[in-house]
């Protein structure tokens, strides 16, 4: 699978925080990676981001 440059950017900023990798570590990782093929796929829609922080600052109580 080919990774945009933003994907590398994102992995080499990971990595330069988290040099050695627990094992929660890997499995963010491996639901992060497949949340993003269900969402390349068409499995599952995103939410926007005015969608997300709306949804955080409700569940926070702050609107």
């Amino acid at each position: 699978m080919a990774c945009s440059r933003g994907e590398q950017l994102a992995t080499h900023l990971f990595y330069s925080v988290h040099p050695v990798l627990t094992a929660v570590d890997e499995a963010w990782l491996d639901l992060a990676e497949q949340r993003y093929q269900e969402i390349l796929s068409g499995q599952a829609i995103p939410l926007s981001e005015e969608a997300f922080f709306s949804s955080v600052e409700k569940d926070l109580g702050w609107k």
